[in-house]
């Protein structure tokens, strides 16, 4: 394939299906893979003990300076302190793959186990070798999960994660293989039953309609698929972040990890524990569920909510409200008011603790930032924020009921605001 934007396609549909489930399949014998890489050397205890320590360590460092502080993964983190994510090293010094396998699936007979992650240190593999495999030992995997259960469905999905993953900018399905490199080659497994449960009422899957009823349907707001919101909202904090910094910072994480390892190989004694990953960018770790919820509009009158008195409005602090069933954050500058909707665009954080920089409001968990004038993002590329306006009478903040009905009907959320997603 000689054109470039056609190749970068071809890779944003190759990152889309990886992270789709597998079809039901018969039932078949389990093929138990053939690994796409040489055995490694035979080792003391002790050494496979520190090289494994150094491994979950290496993919701390991913998970807590890069994935999580960004929301590139917004449920990562969530999920590793509910203790729904179990990580295990394999040292590979064999390349009889089915003890391994079989010791996953006892691990999958634990339902609360909702991620399963096996780092494998130190093997040498192509991405392409290494995401055929990872699809192989799945399958394999689901089938051995199905006889085992006798439901006949597949319990995982895959997402296979390496350090050298191709990627594109060309859409935001083919930047994800750059968000999944890890410091080592990862089989990532997520149990189906959770991923139906977390996208149920968020898809936008096939409806049916009533002919009857097109016209109405036609003018009801859609829901993106979770999936494409994330990685929607994904392209845009790389931008933000600069795509050369994502690829540098991964590629940093990779190679601090392979010398450690070379460190414990050359060592005569294992080494000390590695310090605390380095604090990642200033971003808060809260959930989205805001513990102060917006108060109440004033009143409604003749189409129009009253919000607050313009007194009672401290300057440059966003205040919150509930007006026509839609969350403003009114913020009062130098006599000036405006009047935003209430949440960031990139993981439905609450505006509650938002600053005030110059002209623009700035969401404290992952820095997205709004002029205040127009809504628009200038730090993240086609990013903005509805703006309404309004009017002061008597000393009170007004807005429109129109103007918010009818951005509320072309508005349907993806995230809810009870989401653990920052």
């Amino acid at each position: 394939m000689s054109d470039p934007a056609d190749e970068a396609a071809l890779l944003g549909l190759h990152a889309h299906l990886a992270a789709m489930a597998f079809p039901d399949r018969p039932m078949t014998k389990a093929q138990i893979p053939t690994v796409p890489f040489a055995a490694l050397p035979a080792l003391p205890e002790a050494t496979k003990r520190a090289l494994e320590a150094a491994a979950l360590e290496s993919n701390d460092r991913y998970l807590e300076t890069f994935l999580e502080p960004n929301s590139f993964c917004p449920f990562s983190r969530g999920g590793r302190t509910r203790g729904q994510t179990l990580r295990l090293v394999y040292y590979a010094d064999t390349t009889d793959f089915a003890p391994f396998l079989q010791r996953i699936v006892e691990a999958a007979s634990d339902p609360s186990k909702v991620v399963i992650q096996v780092i494998m240190p130190l093997i040498e593999v192509t991405p392409e070798a290494w995401s055929r495999f990872c699809h192989e030992a799945t399958a394999a995997g689901n089938e051995l999960l199905r006889a085992g259960a006798g439901e006949g469905k597949d319990v995982f999905a895959i997402a296979p994660l390496h350090p050298e993953l191709a990627y594109s900018t060309v859409n935001h399905f083919a930047l994800i293989p750059l968000l999944r490199r890890t410091p080592d080659p990862t089989i990532q497994w997520v149990r189906l039953d959770a991923l139906e449960a977390l996208y149920e009422g968020r898809t936008g899957d096939t409806e049916y309609v009533d002919l009857a009823n097109l016209a109405a349907y036609l003018t009801q707001p859609k829901r993106s698929p979770l999936f494409e919101r994330i990685a929607e909202t994904n392209l845009k904090m790389a931008q933000r972040l600069g795509i050369p910094e994502v690829e540098r910072t991964l590629r940093e994480l990779s190679r601090s990890a392979q010398e450690r390892y070379a460190r414990i190989l050359l060592s005569d004694t294992p080494e000390a524990p590695m310090p605390a990953p380095a604090a990642g960018r200033a971003h808060r770790s809260a959930p989205v569920s805001d513990a102060s919820p917006p108060r109440p509009a004033l009143r409604e009158d003749a189409g129009r909510w009253a919000l607050v008195a313009l007194a009672d409005l401290a300057d440059r602090t966003p205040t919150r409200f509930l007006a026509a069933d839609v969350e403003l954050a009114v913020i009062r500058v130098d006599g000036e008011v405006h009047v935003l909707h209430g949440r960031c665009p990139h993981r439905n954080a609450p505006f509650s603790d938002a600053v005030i920089e110059g002209d623009r409001l700035v969401c404290p968990h992952h820095g997205w930032d709004f002029q205040l004038a127009t809504g628009r993002s200038e730090g993240v590329p086609g990013a903005g924020v509805a703006r309404f306006a309004a009017s002061i009478e008597d000393g009170v903040v007004w807005v429109e009921g129109a103007e918010l009905r009818a951005w509320r009907k072309t508005h349907v959320p993806i995230f809810h605001a009870d989401d653990d997603v920052l």
